[in-house]
């Protein structure tokens, strides 16, 4: 009997032993897979908040490399004559008709030019203020509101191609008198970036509208 009662505590201390990691495992079991599900939880909020989130760049980043480009190859409109900047038509159209992103890209291209350095001619501009109910207004698309003759010696101007994943843009400058090409660029804007632009104006497609 003596020796039985030593054989059995060895027996149930052996199985103690082997028990306490176990049911300590058991324990945490539980508190691990909340860390993992809220883990799991928070990667797919961040996955659909990227998935939606707005563009690092704008469609001035695109202006500004076109400009870069037109002036790198050729910088003789610093220096010799006025330049002006028209809008940019799509290729597939009669070359006169504009839209909400060529309106927008013009006026992009105006602002890099005279902050590269450039004497940029506004031929909109009239000879008054315009004063109405609406606002005050300079600027005019009227054509006998403006000024028939201007000082203008180089124009920048250029088509759009619509593509599946944005626009491809070719702008020119070019010289009125011998419409030499003086220079030219190329640039791609994302669909992404087009989209930003005319999600503001009601528009959700690269579609044309008539001026």
């Amino acid at each position: 009997m003596k020796q039985i009662l030593p054989v059995l505590s060895i027996l149930l201390l052996a199985a103690c032993a082997r028990n306490t990691p176990e049911q300590g495992v058991v324990m945490q079991q539980p508190e691990r897979d909340q860390r993992l599900a809220g883990v799991s939880h928070f990667q797919l909020t961040a996955a659909d908040a990227s998935s939606h989130a707005l563009p690092l760049l704008t469609a001035n980043e695109y202006s500004r490399a076109l400009v870069h480009e037109l002036m790198s190859n050729h910088r003789a409109a610093e220096e010799t004559g006025m330049v002006g900047v028209t809008d940019f038509a799509y290729v597939d159209t009669a070359l006169d008709q504009g839209s909400v992103l060529s309106n927008h890209l013009s006026e992009a291209i105006m602002y890099d030019l005279h902050k590269f350095g450039v004497a940029v001619l506004d031929y909109k501009v009239t000879d008054y203020i315009r004063v109405t109910p609406g606002g005050d207004f300079a600027l005019s698309r009227d054509f006998s509101e403006l000024n028939t003759e201007q000082p203008i010696r180089f124009v920048v101007t250029g088509t759009m191609t619509a593509h599946k994943q944005g626009v491809l843009i070719n702008a020119r400058l070019i010289r009125i008198d011998n419409k030499q090409v003086i220079s030219a660029a190329r640039t791609f804007m994302p669909e992404q970036v087009v989209r930003a632009i005319l999600s503001k104006s009601g528009e959700d497609r690269l579609q044309l509208k008539q001026g």
